[in-house]
């Protein structure tokens, strides 16, 4: 983030590689989240029931079944382009949309690579290799800023290059943390009577969740698109403080997301209500002081900090253009942090309709807010809107999820 800030500031380049991430964002994440909720319940009773070498063998299959999956997606994006084009940029913008059409031709192999990502993240976290996974987005970001200090000149193509040489090195890092563990990506995989039964299974969880997952990357995705509708190097401005914000929440949380997810699964299983409770309790006061501390922080200091941190093409305009974004972002960053711990927690209990009512509840919210303040508040609204959204969910499941135990409907 900081040679992208340094080299291109903001701009009409940086708009065109923000819009062109939001369809393989968004399919990568929608698949990704479908197979996360039906992966973990299925693979534990599929190891409780027949052991450890027909659980990897469940394991191998979804692994390569993602990335099968990933790579039909990515074709269909990129023979989608002059569509996307047509609806993500906005008439009057030449530069960006030949940005746009530029970086999508390569991007949409982040769709594949993505998906195996995340899948061998999976398979991890049920080793508890958790180190890899976490570890694994620190060789991503530390290529993907060397590709572009190498080469500067370059210009868009080494955003785009480092982008895929970053994600390519991430999935072979997991990968190895795979091999260390004892797992192969090659070897048998599920008899077919097994492999039907385990992909019903999977499918049927993931399916019931499909709404809620597409909702959750809506909501994530729609922002940008609203940016665009405010001119030249509101995009960029916009991507650079939701950068921060959600760098800031997989500090928090996304990174130990599967750590959480496999911790409340076993509380569940084992019907410790207790434990589910003292951990969700740690929770809320750790988001609460969060929740806190961020936007007084970036009130404060947040426009001098990126002055001092990024420098180059980044001036005190875009400073102050991002740092408005950043602030109304960080306003719901403790709301944020505990709506994903709730989300992992329905997910060990296999609640996929209630969590299709949190990411639907997310949505609706922001759609509500960002239309009611845009008059008032501008591009600002964006950011208001983000933040009101966690903030309606997290109300929602403090009265839905602990009024019962909060394991009466775990699944065995």
């Amino acid at each position: 983030m900081w040679f992208t800030a340094r080299y291109f500031g903001v701009g009409s380049e940086l708009d065109g590689y923000n819009l062109a991430l939001v369809a393989p964002v968004l399919i990568s994440g929608i698949v990704s989240g479908v197979i996360q909720t039906g992966f973990f319940p299925v693979r534990s009773r599929v190891f409780s029931l027949f052991g450890l070498s027909v659980a990897e063998a469940f394991e191998r299959a979804v692994l390569w079944g993602g990335v099968l999956l990933g790579i039909i997606l990515a074709v269909l994006i990129f023979a989608s382009t002059p569509w996307l084009a047509d609806w993500l940029t906005k008439q009057g913008q030449p530069s960006v949309r030949a940005a746009f059409l530029f970086v999508l031709s390569f991007v949409a192999l982040l769709v594949p690579l993505n998906i195996a990502c995340d899948c061998a993240g999976y398979v991890l976290a049920m080793r508890e290799r958790f180190a890899y996974a976490a570890g694994a987005p620190i060789a991503n970001g530390l290529l993907g800023g060397g590709v572009l200090f190498l080469m500067p000149d370059a210009g868009l193509f080494s955003l785009v290059l480092g982008t895929l040489i970053g994600l390519l090195v991430q999935l072979v890092i997991c990968l190895y943390g795979l091999r260390k563990s004892g797992f192969s990506i090659f070897g048998a995989l599920p008899i077919w009577k097994n492999l039907s039964t385990q992909g019903y299974d999977m499918l049927t969880l993931g399916g019931w969740v499909l709404p809620g997952v597409f909702f959750s990357n809506v909501s994530s995705s729609l922002p940008l698109v609203w940016a665009s509708s405010y001119g030249e190097g509101i995009v960029s401005s916009f991507g650079y403080a939701y950068r921060l914000h959600t760098s800031l929440m997989q500090l928090l949380i996304m990174s130990s997301s599967t750590l959480l997810l496999a911790r409340f699964s076993r509380l569940i299983a084992e019907g410790d209500d207790t434990g589910v409770k003292k951990l969700l309790g740690s929770a809320v006061l750790v988001s609460t002081v969060i929740g806190v501390l961020g936007p007084l922080l970036v009130w404060l200091i947040g426009e001098p900090i990126l002055l001092v941190l990024f420098g180059g093409r980044f001036d005190s305009d875009a400073a102050y253009s991002v740092n408005r974004f950043w602030f109304w972002l960080t306003t719901g960053v403790g709301f944020t942090l505990l709506s994903n711990i709730f989300a992992k927690l329905c997910q060990a209990q296999s609640r996929a309709k209630f969590m299709t009512f949190m990411a639907a509840s997310n949505l609706i919210s922001m759609f509500l807010c960002y239309f009611a303040f845009r008059g008032v508040l501008g591009e600002r609204a964006i950011g208001l809107a983000i933040s009101v959204a966690p903030a309606v969910v997290v109300l929602f499941c403090f009265r839905s999820l602990m009024s019962p135990p909060t394991t009466m409907r775990a699944q065995v």
